[in-house]
């Protein structure tokens, strides 16, 4: 008798215990997601990389667009060539560049800001340096403060020489 009113106690703590549980996880807030799509500015590209707060140097080489690699610049010593090549055309635009940390008659030095201005015939285009290394050249266009990408053009060497795996000495002499 004794066990059997055990047993009932031991179901009835379950069962009560259940029921807690139970209740408790009624008070727990709801798991809301929010669509991105409402918050477009959370998923911007933004840059993280550090300031450092000395100027710029641009390395002397070709460097495509990263949303068109018909297009791209070549930086040389004296003038940067704004490129597009595809088929049917190719455009060359020469740019003369000054690289400092002035705009505007103001001094980003202390910053760590580094400009871009290039210069032609009169018209200058301004852009702030957000990256440069040799992975990216990141540039914003002070117009409109539109971020241009541009990464370093890859040039293959000479391609090398593919001999077939069943050749023998008498065919390589021919």
């Amino acid at each position: 008798m004794k066990t059997k009113s055990n047993d009932n106690m031991l179901k009835n703590i379950l069962v009560a215990f259940c029921g807690v549980l139970l209740l408790a996880s009624c008070n727990e807030k709801p798991v809301v997601i929010d669509d991105p799509r409402n918050h477009p500015e959370q998923f911007k590209k933004v840059d993280t990389v550090e300031r450092v707060k000395m100027m710029e140097v641009l390395k002397q080489d070709t460097y495509l667009n990263d949303l068109d690699p018909d297009a791209g610049m070549e930086i040389q010593k004296d003038q940067i060539n704004m490129f597009y090549r595809s088929e049917q055309d190719s455009i060359d635009d020469y740019y003369d560049y000054v690289v400092n940390q002035d705009y505007n008659g103001k001094n980003y030095a202390e910053e760590g800001v580094t400009f871009l201005h290039l210069i032609r015939n009169g018209d200058s285009l301004h852009y702030e340096i957000i990256a440069n290394n040799r992975d990216v050249l990141r540039f914003k266009y002070l117009g409109d403060d539109s971020i241009h990408e541009f990464f370093p053009a890859k040039r293959p060497g000479k391609l090398p020489e593919i001999l077939p795996n069943d050749a023998d000495d008498s065919e390589l002499e021919d």
